[in-house]
């Protein structure tokens, strides 16, 4: 079966983004066994490998987009056009819960898994701003 594919498309990212999770670090466990310690700064995250066949390898750092989807939850993707990585995780800080979908190199194998969040690190809001993110008014 031949499925039919668009033309080529230049890139098309748009909507709201945000920093807030500069100075974060997550551990985190699939429900596959892998397990990962990642962390945040501003526009980009590394991540390290903790086991399975890639353990003790440290990747990035790398840039990588987030989205706040509601208080405590964040959307966050990277791409790797070259070998061909694509990632989406949803990070849900009030759940201690982990979601991803991912492409993955060498072979492009998918990684669609969930996990929780063993530890977290994150950086004490500024007085300058809400909760929210919104600056509070004086």
């Amino acid at each position: 079966m031949s499925i039919p594919l668009p033309p080529p498309q230049p890139d098309l990212i748009a909507g709201p983004y945000t920093d807030e999770l500069a100075g974060t670090e997550i551990e985190y466990r699939y429900s596959s066994g892998r397990h990962y310690r990642m962390e945040f700064d501003s526009g980009t995250l590394a991540f390290d490998h903790l086991n399975g066949p890639a353990e003790g390898v440290r990747v990035g750092p790398l840039p990588y987009r987030a989205r706040r989807l509601r208080d405590g939850q964040y959307l966050v993707c990277w791409t790797l056009k070259e070998p061909g990585v694509h990632v989406t995780l949803v990070v849900d800080f009030a759940h201690d819960r982990i979601d991803v979908s991912a492409m993955m190199p060498p072979n492009r194998w998918e990684f669609f898994d969930a996990g929780e969040l063993l530890n977290v690190t994150r950086p004490q809001p500024s007085r300058a701003a809400t909760a929210d993110g919104r600056a509070a008014r004086a």
